[in-house]
């Protein structure tokens, strides 16, 4: 009796390691195919307005997010909640971090730059720059400073530099476009940036990147993201316009090497440097568009993920191997001959941070 017990449990052990290595493929096969799925959507309180872009806390689980009339909240994406919304920022617009000196920076709507201590997560100042919004902050840690964007201008925009060392001004620069899109900043501190109604994508470099290129590409209208990999110098720029393009540049010279097909409106872009791939958000398509370098060292699109409508910001977690998208619900009105383009209206306490993981 005993041995046939024993013969019945290796009999079935193998039967069941045969299917398993059977299936086993088509699982991984199957996970695979997805790209990313949707982890978790989590809904913030708040009034229905409009919102900015965020950034993560180098080593921490911290999103910091730009919430314009709603301030700037700090989410944990570990545990998926709202930990605070900092006292005193409101009209926050983007935000950057120079953790050295315990620092994050804070464009905000009405033209100052709040400065936040990190480890009591407090607004300590808002140091006036401009007399209208700010658009965008990165910091270049290289220099130690921060390179903060005007908004929207007649004819030109400003740069402005911070010392992150005293948080002092130490000076400005104009560029002649009319609005500054999200900038990069290189590791040599060369600062990229994309100029939409110029149809031009501006390479700044220097000590007060007085240095400058202006690199226009063949079927790229209306750029406005950009993103780089540096290993390979490789410069990826997003184009908006009657047919969206996808342009991979040389980094270095400017050269167009290769153009794909991209979805509309793209705000934001990611280069995930552990699965050699691109990520693009687009919000009126409510998709999140993965792109792959090949062995054979070309660009393909691998596929489009499902999102949510006006999920256009993102923020990448190479960390974590996630994407973070903003989203709201709407209502969408109707043209009128006095609104022919009408902004959408965000319900209130609808706003949604939706985390992607890769499988």
């Amino acid at each position: 009796m005993m041995s046939l017990i024993r013969w019945l449990k290796v009999a079935g052990l193998q039967i069941f390691a045969t299917v398993f290595t059977l299936l086993a493929p088509l699982s991984v096969q199957a996970d695979d195919s997805l790209l990313y799925t949707i982890r978790a959507a989590t809904v913030l309180p708040g009034a229905g307005h409009s919102w900015g872009f965020a950034a993560l806390q180098p080593a921490q689980s911290h999103l910091y997010i730009a919430r314009r009339e709603n301030g700037l909240s700090v989410f944990d994406v570990e545990r998926q909640v709202l930990i605070k919304t900092l006292d005193n920022s409101t009209g926050a617009n983007a935000v950057a971090f120079a953790p050295e000196y315990n620092r994050a920076y804070v464009a905000n709507m009405d033209g100052t730059l709040g400065i936040v201590a990190l480890d009591r997560m407090a607004v300590q100042n808002r140091l006036k720059l401009d007399s209208g919004n700010l658009n965008n902050v990165i910091y270049d840690a290289g220099h130690q400073r921060v390179i903060v964007t005007s908004g929207r201008r007649g004819d030109h925009s400003t740069l402005y530099f911070i010392d992150a060392r005293t948080d002092a001004p130490v000076g400005s620069r104009q560029v002649p476009a009319q609005k500054l899109d999200a900038p990069i900043v290189l590791s040599d501190g060369t600062l990229i940036v994309p100029m939409r109604d110029e149809n031009q994508v501006a390479v700044l470099s220097g000590q007060l990147l007085e240095k400058h290129q202006y690199w226009t590409f063949e079927g790229c209208n209306k750029p406005s993201a950009v993103t780089a990999d540096e290993s390979r110098q490789r410069l990826f720029i997003a184009c908006r316009g009657a047919s969206p393009q996808l342009i991979i540049a040389d980094l270095m010279t400017g050269k167009r090497l290769a153009a794909l097909p991209t979805t509309r409106a793209v705000n934001s872009m990611a280069y995930d440097r552990q699965h050699d791939r691109l990520l693009i958000p687009s919000g009126p398509d409510a998709s999140l568009t993965v792109v792959e370098h090949d062995p054979d060292g070309q660009y393909r699109t691998k596929g489009s993920v499902s999102t949510r409508l006006w999920a256009h910001n993102m923020t990448f977690d190479s960390a974590r191997s996630q994407a973070y998208l903003l989203s709201a619900e709407f209502t969408q009105p109707e043209p009128t001959a006095e609104q022919p383009k009408p902004d959408p209206i965000f319900h209130p306490d609808t706003f949604t941070v939706t985390t992607l993981k890769t499988q």
